[in-house]
């Protein structure tokens, strides 16, 4: 997996590359600690790992925004950084957030998050544009 040149505000990794690791063909590539597996049960009803590779593969991370890119904080290899890409997205009338790595080591993807969003500023600035809250003030003011 290619890595792009540290910077904060820019993927580390095509979103389309993990979506297509998603598939059930490739799903053995990819790796969902306990705490994921049971966020996404407790945040979004997708009770296995089949469930949340569907649904993820099935465009369910609605208009998903990239939030940033970090270092991992738990790598064991400190001279060896591993990129941690973070979106927030949309579904069911909620604010999700996922965050996920490669490790070029194992050939494995990680999700290490997948949980209601705790960014308020943005969940609210998306309720009040899906409400055409926006619209109406720029309407007002013309």
């Amino acid at each position: 997996m290619p890595y792009y040149k540290y910077k904060e505000n820019i993927p580390s990794y095509d979103f389309a590359d993990f979506k297509k690791a998603c598939k059930k063909n490739n799903r053995d590539n990819i790796f969902l600690p306990p705490n994921v597996l049971a966020d996404a049960d407790k945040y979004f009803n997708l009770r296995s790992k089949k469930q949340i590779l569907d649904f993820i593969q099935n465009n369910g991370l609605e208009n998903q925004i990239f939030e940033n890119t970090k270092p991992w904080e738990n790598n064991p290899n400190k001279n060896k950084p591993i990129m941690v890409d973070a979106y927030e997205f949309e579904t069911w009338g909620r604010r999700g957030y996922i965050a996920f790595m490669y490790n070029d080591k194992t050939n494995k993807w990680i999700i290490k998050s997948f949980h209601l969003s705790n960014n308020w500023n943005k969940a609210m600035y998306f309720a009040f544009d899906k409400l055409g809250i926006f619209n109406k003030l720029e309407e007002k003011n013309e």
